[in-house]
């Protein structure tokens, strides 16, 4: 009796630790679970789910174009909600000014030509030394350089832009304002734009070869006399000629 209480113990005691393992894997798969969801970026159900293969890979690809999605807006729509009357301009104010200035500067230059617009993901420094370099003939490189160096300062570095740093910025913006309005005089500089429709040369030498062929001879329009030979159609059998 012993014996057998003893093999009932023992058979209880597996199953019961059997038990016990499989509960704290069905705990710990389920916390696992739970912490990935909760660190995923994605959302919990399949993008697309029971959708057509071609939906699916259109919604994936326009997800995966928001992260390069970028956008300068204008930043001073109107000064008098930065500018108090009679009061001092805060300290960020002419930081946005000179970052508005750029704006101004790249909508001068796309007027004559809309292939020289900027994206934003664009350098700056590199962009204006691209349409900007038959205007200034070469010369000008300092003077994009320096225009840059003050307007990465505005932007990005913490140390004071003020007045005396936007009155600098400013001369150097109208330099390059006067080379941006010397684009329309210098139409080799400009990009091609796939939009223009190519000059077609030498009609009037073509028009000029064929208009003799159509021409009737000169002494069949003095006499006013008709054509020597004339083509007549046969009629058919089953036609009554009249």
């Amino acid at each position: 009796m012993t014996q057998e209480l003893s093999g009932v113990t023992i058979v209880i005691f597996i199953a019961a630790g059997v038990l016990t393992i499989l509960l704290l894997f069905i705990f710990a798969k389920r916390q696992i679970m739970r912490f990935a969801l909760r660190s995923r970026r994605g959302p919990h159900i399949p993008i697309g789910h029971d959708a057509k293969k071609s939906l699916k890979k259109e919604i994936e690809r326009r997800i995966e174009v928001i992260p390069r999605i970028q956008y300068e807006p204008q930043l001073i729509s109107d000064s008098r909600y930065i500018l108090t009357p009679g009061g001092q301009a805060p300290p960020h104010y002419y930081r946005l000014k000179a970052v508005d200035d750029v704006k101004t500067l790249e909508a001068e230059i796309t007027r004559y030509d809309n292939c020289l617009k900027r994206h934003p993901s664009e350098n700056l420094r590199a962009y204006l030394l691209t349409t900007l370099a038959t205007p200034l003939n070469g010369s000008g490189q300092r003077l994009i350089h320096q225009f840059c160096d003050l307007y990465e300062h505005a932007r990005h570095d913490p140390t004071e832009f003020g007045d005396e740093e936007y009155q600098v910025y400013t001369r150097l913006f109208l330099k390059l304002m006067d080379a941006a309005r010397l684009l329309k005089s210098y139409p080799s500089s400009r990009k091609s734009s796939p939009s223009r429709t190519p000059i077609k040369k030498n009609v009037e030498t073509k028009r000029n070869i064929l208009e003799p062929r159509m021409r009737p001879p000169e002494e069949q329009i003095l006499t006013g006399s008709r054509p020597n030979t004339l083509t007549v159609m046969t009629l058919d059998n089953s036609e009554t000629s009249v």
